[in-house]
């Protein structure tokens, strides 16, 4: 198996930094390709190649989003040979517009996502009582699309997606449900795909930092804390959500792979 790091550029942070709070000038934009012997499978989407031009409300362009050059998911798996409609699974670690962008290229694909998180999500968008970050430029493609969801749902702690690749059910804490990625690669190296539970290796503490965005502050520590143990207990590596100088540190797709 085979794990790409898929470089999707970045959002540089003017106005409200509650990610980084000052601390970086900058938050890494990625996601993740899987190459498994049964199919490709795609964690996180990255944003919406539409976003700065006119599908996020102008509050949400203040920290404007640069993709550079191809780094978009569909040119990012362009440049592997690959298309959209070639990725068999896609486990969302949350919903929120710089993580469910693209989600509108991948209708063929099976799409994994927490229940609670889909249900509050359409909730918000239904009531026009969004919290922001689950844009509606993005539910709305959903919707015109016609995505293959499948719910992931609150008593399913963990399951395997694939031999390789474990999805784990972290609940709410940034969001209002949670997914992470426990991947095994063939040589038994380990990583898991934290995304936003957990947005750099500082917020890990000890003492537990709560991210600038949490819809639930006290799951948002358990949740910090089973990765932790998780981590441990596997020998894997976490990869932080917006963690830019561990970011610097790994192999993109465009230069090799993870196998």
């Amino acid at each position: 198996m085979k794990m790409y790091v898929l470089d999707n550029g970045a959002i540089r942070m003017e106005q409200d930094d509650r990610v980084t709070g000052g601390a970086s000038s900058a938050i890494p934009i990625h996601s993740f390709l899987l190459d498994t012997p049964q199919g490709y499978v795609l964690f996180d989407t990255a944003c919406d190649p539409d976003g700065m031009s006119g599908a996020w409300p102008k509050e949400l362009t203040t920290n404007p989003y640069i993709a550079g050059e191809n780094g978009t998911v569909p040119e990012r798996l362009a440049q592997l040979g690959l298309k959209p409609d070639d990725i068999r699974y896609v486990v969302m670690s949350h919903l929120h517009l710089d993580h469910a962008g693209c989600l509108k290229f991948f209708p063929k694909a099976e799409v994994f996502v927490s229940r609670e998180e889909y249900r509050l999500t359409m909730d918000g968008y239904l009531t026009g009582n969004s919290d922001g970050f689950h844009v509606r430029s993005d539910i709305e493609d959903w919707l015109k699309v016609g995505i293959q969801w499948r719910f992931v749902e609150p008593e399913m702690e963990e399951f395997d997606l694939t031999p390789s690749l474990k999805i784990l059910n972290f609940g709410p804490g940034h969001s209002y449900g949670m997914l992470g990625l426990l991947v095994q690669l063939d040589s038994g190296k380990k990583y898991l795909l934290a995304a936003d539970t957990i947005y750099t290796k500082g917020h890990m503490g000890p003492p537990v930092q709560i991210a600038g965005i949490a819809y639930d502050d006290e799951g948002y520590v358990r949740t910090v804390e089973r990765i932790r143990e998780t981590a441990e207990r596997e020998h894997a590596e976490i990869l932080f959500g917006h963690d830019m100088e561990q970011f610097g540190t790994l192999v993109k797709s465009e230069n090799g792979y993870y196998s």
